[in-house]
C-alpha cells in the first residue's frame, strides 16, 4: 500500500533497533506459516457482510460506493489466512472484478455510477501488490478456477513489467519511478508460496521463470531500501524516494515481514515484541494513526503474541463505531476472532 492510497484513505474518510537483534534470515523463514495461517477454514461464516453487495463487488468502506482491489484482496487473504472460509465472497467478487481486467494484466480502481452501475474511476494503487496478491488469492482461495487461472497469467506478467532490473526492485504503477519496501516485501512473499505449490509453480512456469528469483529480490531490499535481516527493526526507507518518517510507512514497513514469512521463529518474536515496545502502546491505544492497524495484530498472532491481537480486538467496536473502520481491518477482524476463538 502506497502513500498514494493511504491519504486517499484519509481523504475518503473523516480523517534501530539495534543490530543485537541478530537472528537468521532466511529462505526457510518464507516457507510454511505458522499452524493458525494453514488452519481448515470454518464453513458457513457470512464474511464482510458490510463490505459485500449482491453483485459481489467489496468495497473499502462499510457499505461505499468505492472498491480498491488491493484493499479487498488484502481482506480476503488475510480472513482466508486466519482460517476463515471466504471462498463465496471471494468467487462473487474474483468473477465481478474480471471484467475489469485490462487486456495486459492490471486492474482499476472501480467507483460506483448510479444505482447499480460500476465505472473504472482510475488506476489501481499498488499495481505490483494487487498483481501477486491477485494470484496468490486464485491460487490458495479458489484453486480450481481455471477462469481465474488464466487472468493471473497475465497479471504475473504484468508483474513481470514493473520490475526495474538496474534498481532490482518493483515499481508500484507502470511509468512510474516509486517503489516501497512493503509492496515489495508482499510480491516477495506471494511468489515464494506461488513458486513453492507444485501446481501453480507448473501452471504458472513460463510467467513465473520471467519474474525475479528471492535472491534478486532480498538483494533489492537491502540495496534500496536499507534492510538488513539481522540488524534494525525498520528498513533506513520505507519508499523510493524516501517520505517523512512516520507511523506509516515506516513503522509500519517491518510488519509485513511477518505477515509473509520473512521473519519468523524465535528471531521473529525476538523482533516482534522490539516492536511492540517501540510502538505498542500507541497502537493498541489507537493513537497512531487515523485506522487502527490490524494488519500488525494478525502479524503479533503470527509471531506467537495472541495477547496483543486479543488487545486490539477488544477495541475493535470503539473503532467501527468512530469510523476507523475500512475492509482490511474487518478482514483481520473477523479472522482473529475466529483463529483466537479455536485457541
Amino acid at each position: 500500500m502506497s502513500p498514494d492510497l493511504h491519504l486517499a484513505r484519509q481523504a475518503a474518510a473523516p480523517a534501530a533497533l539495534s543490530a543485537a537483534l541478530a537472528v537468521v534470515f532466511c529462505f526457510s523463514c518464507l516457507a510454511p506459516a505458522g499452524a493458525a495461517e494453514y488452519a481448515p477454514p470454518a464453513a458457513g461464516v457470512a464474511a464482510f457482510a458490510d463490505f459485500t453487495l449482491p453483485d459481489g463487488a467489496i468495497t473499502v468502506f462499510p457499505k461505499g460506493d468505492y472498491v480498491e482491489p488491493y484493499f479487498a484482496l488484502t481482506a480476503l487473504l488475510a480472513a482466508h489466512g486466519l482460517g476463515l472460509d471466504v471462498a463465496p465472497a471471494a468467487s462473487a467478487f474474483a468473477h465481478w472484478l474480471l471484467p475489469f481486467q485490462q487486456a495486459d494484466g492490471p486492474f482499476p480502481r472501480i467507483c460506483r455510477s448510479g444505482a447499480a452501475d460500476w465505472l473504472a474511476c482510475g488506476p489501481a494503487d499498488a499495481d505490483d501488490s494487487l498483481d501477486a496478491l491477485w494470484c496468490l488469492l486464485a491460487a490458495q482461495v479458489l484453486p480450481a478456477d481455471r477462469v481465474l487461472a488464466a487472468s493471473c497469467a497475465r497479471s504475473l506478467a504484468h508483474l513481470a513489467s514493473l520490475w526495474n532490473p538496474a534498481q532490482q526492485t518493483f515499481r508500484a504503477l507502470p511509468g512510474g519511478s516509486a517503489a516501497y519496501f512493503a509492496d515489495n516485501v508482499e510480491v516477495m512473499g506471494a511468489l515464494h508460496q506461488l513458486r513453492r505449490q507444485p501446481a501453480t509453480a507448473t501452471r504458472f512456469a513460463v510467467q513465473l521463470a520471467a519474474l525475479p528469483s528471492a535472491a534478486g529480490m532480498l538483494k533489492g531490499l537491502r540495496r534500496n531500501y536499507g534492510y538488513d535481516p539481522d540488524g534494525a527493526l525498520e528498513p533506513e526507507r520505507a519508499s523510493m524516494p524516501p517520505v517523512p518518517y512516520g507511523f506509516y510507512p515506516n513503522a509500519v514497513a517491518p510488519v509485513y515481514l511477518w505477515l509473509y514469512g520473512l521473519r519468523s521463529g524465535a528471531s521473529g518474536e525476538r523482533y516482534w515484541h522490539a516492536w511492540m515496545e517501540r510502538n505498542g502502546k500507541q497502537w493498541l491505544a489507537g493513537e497512531s494513526d487515523h485506522y487502527p492497524w490490524g494488519l500488525a495484530a494478525w502479524a503479533g498472532y503470527r509471531a506467537g503474541d495472541a495477547p496483543a491481537a486479543r488487545s486490539w480486538l477488544k477495541n475493535c467496536d470503539a473503532w467501527r463505531a468512530a469510523g476507523r473502520w475500512n475492509v482490511v481491518e474487518e478482514g483481520v477482524r473477523i479472522g482473529l476472532s475466529h483463529a483466537l476463538d479455536r485457541s
